[in-house]
């Protein structure tokens, strides 16, 4: 599909000779695409220009007779987006210095709609500028924690989301400025500490009514448990913290960094428990955190260890927007 498209002459600094930190995979780039299911002639907004390969890719899948709009909030990789375009004589590609949340009104409407940046719902915009039964495909927030996030494929019918899907996969926040920190969440962390190696251990807490000296404690005992090593299987870390997200009952949801590595868990009164990306597991105060998640794991493994695609992908309506989450 982007054989003929040279990755290293888009993502490549030609002052320095480095790629550019906004630059994915193409193999990343290809998935993405390809669940999106552009066809000739089909007008594309992208939301996230980048190095301007993307809108490189999908150009030539809408081929002479389609366009696409493309709009980034960083003005230098707007400026040198639109340079290379107009080098490689892609007229049926407009680049856009904006706020992608506002997706781009001239121009509508969208037959699809790509993101390659995280919005914290599915924007209103994005919805109202789609064509009766386009496609939106984007990460986007699926619980109200920090790096929680899917990509969300979706129809748009009579102004709302439909025949929704999801599958692992994230890009960065969406922000009305460029990002130039890339260490940690851009939002919803209610706690930041440093712990006793001196590492930065952080903690997002879903509703984010807990008091800052009470977020402090949780992060600095989850930084200080010693985990509980081959909890579950790493490759399958994905689908399980989805799963518990999806179906948690007794609990608060929280996304935290132990310094050493990070993880989704919950929160109880008394306690808190927190999946690690290696499968490993760190758990603080009474057990009834931990007690909780082995019913979890439990009611997983007998399902057969469902993933995301198994999960339904619900829509909650907001002021700016659709709130997806997955539920099985």
């Amino acid at each position: 599909m982007t054989t003929a498209i040279d990755y290293e002459y888009w993502t490549t600094d030609a002052h320095t000779g480095e790629t550019i930190p906004q630059s994915s995979s193409p193999a990343r780039i290809a998935d993405m695409v390809a669940l999106a299911d552009i066809e000739p002639g089909m007008r594309v907004l992208e939301i996230g220009t980048g190095t301007g390969y993307t809108a490189a890719v999908l150009a030539e899948k809408v081929g002479a007779s389609g366009y696409v709009v493309s709009v980034d909030v960083d003005q230098e990789l707007v400026t040198r987006a639109a340079d290379l375009h107009k080098k490689s004589g892609n007229t049926h590609v407009e680049i856009h210095h904006a706020d992608g949340t506002t997706g781009r009104e001239n121009g509508a409407p969208y037959d699809r709609i790509i993101g390659w940046t995280t919005p914290h719902v599915l924007p209103e915009p994005w919805v109202r500028q789609s064509a009766h039964r386009a496609v939106i495909v984007t990460p986007v927030k699926i619980a109200d924690i920090a790096n929680a996030h899917a990509v969300i494929r979706c129809r748009i019918e009579h102004g709302k989301p439909a025949e929704a899907s999801a599958q692992p996969g994230s890009f960065i926040e969406m922000t009305p400025e460029p990002v130039t920190d890339f260490g940690q969440p851009l939002r919803y962390v209610d706690s930041i500490v440093t712990t006793e190696a001196g590492e930065r251990a952080w903690i997002s807490i879903s509703g984010h009514s807990v008091p800052p000296e009470q977020a402090d404690a949780i992060t600095r005992q989850l930084a200080a448990a010693e985990p509980q090593p081959e909890w579950i299987d790493p490759a399958c870390w994905r689908e399980f913290t989805a799963y518990m997200l999806g179906t948690l009952s007794d609990g608060t949801p929280i996304s935290a960094s132990t310094g050493t590595g990070q993880g989704f868990g919950f929160t109880t009164s008394d306690s808190a428990v927190l999946v690690l990306r290696d499968g490993s597991v760190a758990a603080c105060g009474t057990a009834a955190a931990l007690a909780t998640l082995r019913g979890i794991r439990d009611a997983w493994e007998r399902a057969g260890q469902p993933g995301y695609d198994a999960a339904t992908v619900a829509f909650t309506a907001a002021d700016d927007g659709w709130r997806p989450s997955l539920r099985y």
